[in-house]
């Protein structure tokens, strides 16, 4: 192929140290009008956060996924267990099965609370460490 200059760039495709500086810098702006739209956003949806469940709610809610998993493995287990006669493997499996549910549940739960939360938390003031 021959060079004829049209649509080649001497520097094949490279970009600039300047160009590349100033790609940064519009990138750090637009992070910047996002973060600050996000912030904006958060204190226009901040009283339907709190409209939604306290936080007493969502820990007792938490607590009840967490032994509702336990009660309905170890329910189920004691009436398998009576059922075939394995007393108490099978209350013991499903204990542990439902323990295991219920914190999945849990974890779930309070990664969710946390999306929900975090505009709100980006939102709030930096608080300066003692030692400055």
């Amino acid at each position: 192929m021959s060079d004829d200059g049209k649509g080649q760039s001497p520097d094949n495709g490279e970009i600039s140290p300047e160009d590349r500086e100033a790609i940064r810098k519009r990138s750090e702006a637009l992070g910047q009008k996002l973060d600050a739209l996000k912030v904006q956003r958060a204190k226009v949806e901040m009283p339907k956060a709190q409209r939604g469940q306290s936080d007493f709610g969502a820990a007792f809610k938490f607590a009840a996924e967490l032994v509702v998993g336990v009660v309905v493995g170890g329910g189920l287990g004691w009436a398998l267990d009576r059922q075939f006669g394995t007393a108490p493997w099978l209350m013991i499996v499903l204990v542990i099965l439902g323990f295991a549910a219920g914190l999945l549940n849990v974890v779930r739960a309070a990664q969710e609370a946390q999306k929900k939360n975090e505009p709100l938390q980006r939102a709030a003031p930096s608080v300066k460490d003692d030692d400055e």
